[in-house]
């Protein structure tokens, strides 16, 4: 049997901040921009590392926070990304900001999260939502709060009272700098969330 690792690894953060320079125009505009893009921005390199993080947080035990912010990240990445996200005992908060996934980008982060027993807290500022992202959101938080109304229900028929604060599902979600998601994605979150009562009163919703 392996032994469990010295230092177990609770944080993994991988930032990046490169932007394309403006006011440069034409052919060299294009070949400064080539000459400075970092390998990360490179689709193989993404995928690779998207591989390398899925192994290492199947076989994690401790790690509580997944941080990746400002990457490039297709949705193939996303696909292997998010396989056994499920399965993580300890995992606490996902942070995407600024990470460019698009409505189709966070469909498929939403059906990587919406069973985890264990996540708490997600960030999704600045990732390019419309009101499609929105809904997608808003499925999601319906879909826990039946399971929540589920096990509150079986707890009341063994005459227990229910622990809310044990309960899966997000309480923190954060939509920052995403405008596009306007009047209709609002409205969507917002109905999504009169449905729980225990949601509404520990949610933090910033859509700008």
């Amino acid at each position: 049997m392996d032994a469990a690792p010295e230092h177990p690894l609770p944080l993994i953060c991988i930032q990046s901040f490169f932007q394309p320079r403006l006011g440069e125009t034409g052919c060299d505009r294009n070949k400064v921009y080539r000459s400075r893009v970092p390998a990360i921005r490179n689709k193989d390199v993404t995928l690779q590392l998207c591989k390398a993080l899925k192994c290492c947080v199947s076989v994690s035990g401790a790690l509580r926070n997944l941080e990746l912010n400002g990457l490039v990240l297709r949705e193939s990445d996303l696909t292997m990304l998010t396989k056994g996200w499920n399965k993580l005992a300890t995992w606490v908060h996902l942070c995407l900001a600024n990470c460019p996934l698009g409505d189709g980008g966070l469909e498929i982060i939403c059906q990587g999260v919406k069973n985890s027993t264990t996540l708490k807290t997600v960030n999704f500022t600045g990732c390019n939502l419309t009101w499609q992202g929105a809904d997608h959101m808003a499925k999601i938080l319906k879909y826990q709060t039946t399971r929540r109304h589920e096990e509150t229900w079986a707890e009341s028929l063994r005459s227990r009272r229910p622990d809310l604060d044990c309960m899966a599902g997000l309480r923190r979600i954060t939509l920052n700098c995403n405008t596009l998601i306007g009047d209709l994605g609002a409205s969507a979150l917002a109905e999504s969330l009169s449905e729980d009562l225990w949601l509404r009163e520990v949610q933090k919703l910033k859509m700008f």
